[in-house]
């Protein structure tokens, strides 16, 4: 194999593995085994693209890479042309809760944005700066005049009209109002912290934004799913093909109580129906969890018995790998794919240190035979932690202390991230 990456590149991937974490960039280069995802994943940016609307959740037990697969989709949409956003839930951020739980998802969601050639987030005024010029040229060129002498009404008109589609949503006037406010001050090199502030959901109080921005609401948590979707209507108008999110850890949310755990599955169910029913165009959604997250009981998706019936596989998908329902399931690589993950991290290793590896083929497959019978079970998240632990020590040391180096070897179960 011949992996087609630079040397600053390969490194930013092999200190991501080393560190037990899914690289930011990169992740494409040591996919294996993800063939009927992938092919999946891209029928879904189809429709997306065609303005329709996707809801699927990524389920999987520890170590079976649905993280990876959220890296993998983050990177392939933003490269594809869709706005990217992404956040992990947690104890304090949640769907909802007492706490502003759901504001502060939202909150993460929005720094996270992502578009190609930004991919480590941040990318918000960015995208207003380039769609607003792009109006602001297209006004002038209306007008035949230079854009420097366009006036403010002539960018807001075109606002109005590239924002039509988005009027039906119960936040657009104030959507609308910002955008125009942001354009002011921008193009007069004013600071343009508020306007900000307010898309990224971050109001200090609504009495602020009514006197600074002259708007009634603020993303909170009963309403920031609306804003998701303006976003993704946004995501449209602005030349993207649409917005892509993705919500990993969703397991934190088995672990709460009853009361907080039923409101959040109230949330998943309202933003899977507008998906689903047309009322959240362009927009692609992915939450991820444990098989637990989605088949316990008594604490799991299907407690719910009105989600349970909507995203319940049918006895015709149950037990088949495939990934074309609404749960797409991760299973373990095989001991060819990890083979195969090894290879190509080895490729990588040796591109990020600029050096001839003494490993072989054969060693590799000798390490990973090693590794299996004294383990009980290698996610590959440990298997590559421990390759790239091992790649490291021999570039010091002759070959011949490979044997000794990998007997015995084992490595401890993954259990991920545990809330409890």
């Amino acid at each position: 194999m011949v992996v087609k990456i630079g040397r600053k590149s390969a490194n930013v991937v092999i200190k991501a593995l080393h560190s037990g974490v899914v690289p930011n960039r990169g992740a494409e280069q040591i996919a294996v085994g993800r063939k009927s995802e992938v092919l999946s994943i891209d029928r879904d940016l189809q429709d997306v693209s065609d303005g329709i609307g996707v809801f699927r959740f990524i389920i999987g037990d520890y170590g079976t890479g649905k993280t990876f697969m959220t890296q993998l989709i983050r990177t392939h949409a933003a490269d594809s042309g869709f706005m990217v956003m992404n956040a992990d839930l947690s104890p304090s951020c949640r769907l909802r809760g007492s706490g502003g739980e759901g504001e502060m998802t939202y909150r993460h969601l929005m720094s996270s944005m992502t578009v190609k050639g930004m991919m480590d987030g941040g990318a918000l005024e960015a995208v207003l700066q380039t769609w607003l010029g792009g109006l602001r040229e297209k006004a002038a060129e209306r007008a035949g005049v230079d854009p420097a002498s366009v006036q403010v009404k002539e960018v807001e008109d075109l606002i109005r009209e590239e924002t039509e589609h988005m009027s039906y949503f119960p936040m657009y006037s104030y959507f609308r109002k910002v955008l125009v406010k942001y354009y002011v001050r921008m193009a007069a090199g004013r600071d343009t912290s508020e306007q900000v502030r307010w898309f990224n959901g971050d109001c200090r109080t609504l009495t602020d934004a009514r006197s600074t921005l002259d708007v009634g609401s603020c993303a909170n948590d009963s309403n920031w799913f609306s804003f998701i979707r303006m976003w993704a209507g946004f995501a449209a108008a602005a030349g993207y093909k649409g917005l892509v999110v993705l919500i990993d850890q969703a397991d934190v949310l088995v672990k709460t109580g009853n009361a907080s755990r039923n409101s959040n599955y109230d949330v998943i169910l309202s933003m899977y129906n507008d998906v689903s029913q047309g009322r959240a165009k362009s927009l692609a959604m992915y939450m991820c969890g444990t098989t637990e997250f989605l088949e316990d009981p008594v604490r799991g998706l299907f407690s719910y018995n009105a989600l349970k019936t909507r995203i319940e596989e049918s006895r015709f998908e149950k037990g088949r790998d495939i990934a074309t329902g609404q749960v797409m399931r991760t299973r373990p690589l095989t001991i060819e794919e990890q083979e195969a993950l090894l290879l190509k991290i080895l490729e990588l290793h040796q591109i990020a240190n600029e050096y001839q590896s003494p490993m072989t083929q054969q060693m590799v497959e000798e390490y990973l035979r090693s590794l299996l019978s004294n383990s009980k079970a290698v996610s590959p998240r440990v298997l590559s932690r421990d390759f790239i632990s091992l790649l490291d020590i021999m570039k010091g040391r002759p070959v011949e202390d490979f044997r000794a180096l990998i007997s015995g070897r084992s490595v401890e179960e993954d259990v991920g991230q545990r809330f409890v």
